[in-house]
């Protein structure tokens, strides 16, 4: 069973990626395919980008964060970034935190789950277009969770993500096997 980090892509104080990424974990881990574990940017504090060398040289990494980090990602196989749209755009940290490595996404598959007011097209599309720089393969199924009022509560959180998602979860099951079939072609992509 491949090991896939699911990795939430804002360390906002308001942000509702662990919300969208508890979601979809939970119901990709019911399909019984592949392991699915939370990968929190906020737990990682990587400061902007501070290593001496590019990690395309291979340099060994100086900073402990890097190596850190480095080794967590290098235990997944594969990744699905819960992605939300910041000003038409991707996160400047999870962008931050992909420009750490190179060596260790190279050849991974890598599934979207964006959301916002716009379904978070453009930061999915903006992240489509940089994953080739790092070797990741995007894989052709997606989940772009349209958010409205209706789907918060008088805090402003969303307290029940299972309705609030609900017609979103059928493309779940084709992200899952998307991701599967981009496994069993990894070796050959390197």
């Amino acid at each position: 069973m491949a090991r896939i980090g699911i990795i939430l892509g804002s360390t906002r104080p308001t942000r509702i990626s662990p919300v969208v990424g508890a979601w979809a974990q939970e119901r990709l881990a019911a399909l019984g395919n592949h392991t699915y574990e939370m990968i929190d940017l906020a737990e990682h504090n990587l400061p902007f980008f501070d290593e001496p060398a590019s990690p395309k040289s291979g340099v060994p990494y100086q900073h402990q964060h890097t190596r850190d980090w480095s080794e967590l990602v290098s235990g997944f196989d594969g990744f699905v970034v819960a992605l939300p749209e910041y000003n038409g755009g991707l996160p400047a940290v999870l962008k931050n935190a992909m420009d750490y490595l190179f060596a260790e996404w190279k050849g991974k598959p890598v599934a979207v789950v964006s959301y916002g007011f716009g379904a978070g097209l453009k930061s999915a599309a903006q992240f489509e277009l940089i994953c080739p720089n790092y070797g990741l393969v995007l894989v052709p199924a997606a989940v772009n969770i349209k958010l409205s009022r209706a789907m918060f509560d008088a805090e402003g959180k969303i307290s029940d993500a299972a309705t609030a998602f609900a017609d979103y979860e059928q493309g779940l099951p084709l992200l899952d096997e998307a991701l599967g079939e981009a496994l069993v072609l990894a070796p050959q992509q390197d």
